[in-house]
């Protein structure tokens, strides 16, 4: 198993872009130290992440926080994943909020799972896969699914090397899988879906569209006059997440338009006390 993996030159930076650090990752060992800073899985013209940048990449990451249920019982675990993946190929390893508490939920199994794949060089049917990972899997995050994630960095001792014979496609297609939105979650999924879809395409017609054609898988179908409240609702949010320091537009995200910044003071416009050397 080789995974290729880029690195930033920080840990704990959401609002960075860059990761200039190429690792080839063949061990545990080597994994253990390329997860020590914020990285991705994929790499990006000119190192800038973004959909719109993405190159290639021959690794996914899913995030399992076990959020699904408060229940020890029903969490899942790497021995319940050796179990349910046999001789597939992954890695995994343990996220700075491993047996923590976060966000008002007790302390639980956290980590990420690397799957080796296949070279992808298309954007889209990257970020299908792992939307059809998700779907047949539905205990992994779905709120890290598109192509231009990135994974915080955290300091381990441990990382599981699972060096199968198959990898994840062989039970995952990139295919669009319908999967129905059952009575009882309906409101709940789509507003969380308006709200990735803002952040990812903004608050327009276009993530609009997308968001009334998610609705199509509703079972029963919602009342427009309803998956109008979802919008509306979503976009206050959404609004809330737009005003927060270190916020990356979705253009600057996806890579359509270089990120700005502020003109560099010049080193002569202050005068500073002379050191005293002796």
């Amino acid at each position: 198993m080789n995974l290729m993996i880029y690195t930033a030159d920080m840990t704990g930076v959401e609002s960075n872009c860059i990761y200039p650090h190429r690792i080839e990752v063949k061990s545990a060992a080597e994994l253990i130290c390329a997860i020590t800073k914020d990285h991705v899985c994929a790499e990006y013209k000119g190192n800038y992440r973004g959909i719109g940048n993405f190159l290639r990449s021959n690794c996914i990451v899913m995030d399992v926080d076990n959020d699904h249920s408060d229940d020890p019982a029903e969490w899942i675990t790497p021995k319940s994943l050796a179990e349910e993946y046999g001789d597939i190929r992954y890695a995994i390893t343990f996220s700075r909020h491993h047996m923590k508490q976060k966000e008002g939920k007790s302390a639980r199994p956290r980590f990420h799972v690397y799957f080796e794949v296949s070279f992808f060089t298309d954007a889209e049917k990257y970020a299908a896969l792992k939307r059809n990972i998700q779907a047949v899997y539905p205990f992994y995050d779905d709120n890290a699914l598109d192509a231009g994630r990135f994974i915080y960095g955290s300091v381990s001792k441990e990382a599981i090397w699972h060096d199968g014979v198959q990898t994840i496609e062989s039970l995952v297609t990139t295919e669009e899988i319908e999967v129905a939105i059952p009575e009882g979650s309906r409101n709940r999924t789509m507003f969380r879906w308006a709200v990735r879809s803002m952040k990812r395409y903004g608050n327009n017609e276009d993530s609009k569209k997308r968001f009334y054609q998610e609705a199509e898988k509703c079972t029963p179908p919602l009342e427009d006059s309803e998956l109008s409240k979802i919008w509306w609702s979503a976009g206050k949010y959404y609004k809330q997440i737009a005003s927060q320091p270190g916020y990356v537009s979705p253009e600057e995200y996806n890579g359509e338009v270089p990120p700005s910044w502020e003109d560099p003071i010049p080193f002569g416009r202050y005068t500073k006390k002379q050191f005293p050397i002796e």
